[in-house]
């Protein structure tokens, strides 16, 4: 067993703000100029974003359930990842006055799903979301703080209260999220529907979160990581970017052999032209990259491999909600607009700087690392 001193999370975020506002600020005169492409571009970035904050949660009750003790030095980290969920809520407020812009049930009467689409009710299930993923990420956030081991001591394991929550947690955080990628991506084009297509979003956001908690490993430790933190966190990304494959494969193939005019509707311009470009990058950069070099152990233990592994991870996961939303606005082909930039550097920096407030506030006894060797 071995113990290092880690720096500060907070230090890493020091630019965020400074991005975030930029963003938000840019992003704002967008919105006096395209309205229609600022609030996609926002959703396209709030939703590959706030997938990352629930996959870090389900990474930790998934961890604490199964007794994962490579995960412990790395929990607070993913706590302050999922505390940013009452940021989303704010930044989910953005897209409210856009709705009637975004999503062409708003304005369509005499709907099959009118009773399920509408303004009022879509509004009160998102709170009642973020309400259930506020409440649980802040409760294991509190649990987690209070169960510390000193000072100067390592990072405790999940205490039982920890572990019992982390289990009731996971079918309301699955039924939550799903409904969400109903509500948010999925009615973009309400004549269409797919019942995988929440865990098709939550593969995505889990892989995503996994890249986003090995950068944390990373920087926390020198040019080769932990045996048992890089192999773990490896593997792990190698698992859900063969499982994202899987997903989005069936649910491919099933509309396929259907050939249901309204479903295979939804897949048209997502597949053809500049879109099917897109695609084919996605599916190579989300699998075919993780496949070829996290099957080597070597690479598990290489910090250098890891951190770029996932930063390629996330850029793709972006890609790929990119790929959900964006061609709703533009179906003939992509259309790069500095409002998906700007949109991006609002959500990331905001989140950022989100997470470093959190590392500043969080107790001081996080500063130590506990690692198996």
């Amino acid at each position: 067993m071995t113990t290092v001193a880690a720096p500060p999370v907070h230090r890493r975020w020091r630019a965020a703000p400074v991005i975030g506002l930029a963003g938000v600020a840019l992003w704002g005169i967008g919105l006096l100029v395209d309205p229609r492409q600022a609030y996609a571009s926002w959703l396209a970035a709030l939703a590959a974003g706030l997938s990352i904050a629930l996959g870090a949660l389900l990474l930790v009750a998934i961890a604490a359930i199964s007794g994962a003790r490579w995960f412990d030095p790395l929990r607070r980290f993913a706590l302050d990842v999922a505390g940013t969920l009452p940021l989303f809520g704010l930044l989910f407020l953005a897209l409210l006055p856009g709705l009637g812009v975004l999503y062409p049930w708003v304005h369509t009467r005499n709907l099959p799903n009118a009773a399920w689409l509408n303004r009022p009710w879509f509004i009160a299930r998102a709170a009642f979301y973020f309400a259930v993923w506020i409440g649980i990420a802040s409760t294991l956030r509190r649990w987690a703080g209070a169960a510390r081991t000193g000072a100067a001591g390592p990072i405790a394991p999940p205490s039982p209260r920890e572990r019992a929550l982390a289990a009731a947690a996971l079918p309301p955080l699955g039924l939550t999220l799903t409904f969400a990628a109903f509500d948010w991506l999925m009615s973009l084009d309400p004549r269409w529907s797919s019942t995988v297509f929440g865990l098709y979003w939550f593969a995505g956001g889990f892989l995503a979160a996994l890249a986003v908690v090995t950068l944390a490993a990373v920087n926390f430790g020198s040019d080769r990581l932990p045996a048992a933190q890089g192999y773990a966190l490896g593997a792990l990304m190698l698992t859900f970017a063969v499982f994202w494959a899987y997903i989005a494969y069936s649910q491919y193939f099933i509309i396929w052999i259907a050939d249901v005019p309204a479903e295979v509707a939804w897949y048209v311009p997502r597949v053809r032209g500049g879109w099917g470009i897109v695609a084919l990058v996605v599916l190579a950069g989300q699998l075919a990259l993780p496949l070829l070099v996290l099957l080597f152990y070597a690479a598990k233990r290489s910090a250098r491999a890891m951190a770029v592994i996932a930063v390629w991870l996330l850029v793709v996961h972006y890609l790929d909600t990119y790929w959900l939303v964006l061609p709703a606005i533009h179906p003939d082909a992509p259309h790069p607009h500095w409002l998906d930039l700007s949109a991006v550097a609002a959500v990331a920096g905001c989140a950022g700087a989100w997470i470093g407030w959190l590392g500043r506030r969080g107790p001081r006894t996080d500063r130590m690392r506990h690692a198996p060797a």
